[in-house]
């Protein structure tokens, strides 16, 4: 089960882009991947065609693996928390930081 959605603010924890932030554009489930704003970008070259008439150098973000992402979460030290599942007083399913103890909204907050 992911514990990180598409929108929600998310911290590399290692590698080469440690320490670094942005919000969560896209999940692949296959791959345990997400791609991240801003973060991880790549140089392709592309040739032109009918479809892409310039080609050159394009600038695309590929996808950091989920195990290397912590989910940030205000007032909680280091701002960086792990996530729980739990029932609201209306029985709807909603993540809970462990840390703090506060309802995860998501959407970059």
């Amino acid at each position: 089960m992911q514990r990180i959605k598409k929108g929600d603010k998310v911290r590399v924890i290692a590698g080469k882009l440690v320490t670094k932030e942005g919000i969560v554009l896209s999940i692949n489930n296959k791959n345990n991947t997400a791609t991240v704003e801003g973060l991880n970008k790549v140089k392709m070259h592309k040739k032109a065609n009918a479809k892409n008439e310039k080609g050159g150098i394009l600038e695309k973000e590929v996808g950091i693996p989920l195990c290397k992402l912590a989910l940030v979460v205000a007032k909680a030290p280091q701002g960086i928390s792990k996530i729980r599942y739990s029932k609201n007083k209306d029985g709807i399913k909603v993540r809970i930081a462990k840390k703090t103890n506060a309802e995860v909204t998501g959407k970059g907050k």
